[in-house]
């Protein structure tokens, strides 16, 4: 997904490991939702979601138009490895095709004491990624408080990515957003957490 002028509000959700295959009369339902774009894990800590290529697809036939990926990474593994090991998985896969990787931080006790190294290990990650698919296809998820626990408030060194964070107040405005991590604005919100719509469990989306 690339940077857009905010006018109409464009509806998208995203799911999860957890959420299993998707099945193609769910994307459908979605699609007739008004749903235009989605945004699939591609990776749970060292683990690759094999669900993601399937949901892929099936999200393409029913005709969603965007579809991205995001990474939730893990320590244990090494930081450019696991995230070249995914995305490469993704581009042989052939579901790469001009849409973005979204890196998960969230969650304090994922993630190193120190938030030094928090800077160095997302960093680390940003980089790889954006070597791979250029920096404009990269984006972070996080919110302020999140962001401000792992890698501290005022830590700018994400902010030439886009960033998609999550606040559910059930509006589809960014009105509330809060500055923080050289971020002034967002790319994309997420309002609603945990919703369950046409057979699956969702988070709700706009840009």
């Amino acid at each position: 997904m690339l940077s857009v002028a905010f006018t109409l509000a464009t509806r998208g959700f995203d799911v999860s490991y957890y959420q299993g295959a998707v099945s193609q009369d769910t994307f459908n339902c979605l699609a007739n939702n008004g749903y235009a774009f989605a945004i699939i894990q591609a990776q749970i800590g060292s683990t690759f979601n094999n669900n993601a290529i399937s949901d892929y697809w099936r999200a393409k036939e029913a005709g969603i138009q965007y579809v991205d990926f995001y990474i939730f990474p893990t320590t244990s593994k090494d930081a450019r490895g696991q995230v070249s090991d995914t995305i490469y998985r993704l581009i042989n896969e052939g579901v790469m095709d001009g849409g973005m990787v979204w890196l998960d931080v969230e969650n304090i006790d994922l993630f190193y004491d120190s938030q030094s190294d928090n800077q160095w290990f997302i960093s680390t990650m940003l980089d790889e990624m954006s070597n791979i698919l250029g920096a404009n296809r990269v984006g972070v998820y996080s919110n302020w408080n999140q962001w401000e626990s792992i890698v501290g408030w005022d830590w700018a060194g994400a902010s030439g990515h886009q960033l998609w964070y999550p606040h559910y107040d059930n509006w589809q405005s960014f009105d509330d957003f809060q500055n923080f991590g050289g971020w002034s604005s967002p790319s994309i919100k997420q309002y609603q957490g945990d919703q369950n719509e046409c057979g699956t469990a969702l988070d709700r989306n706009f840009y």
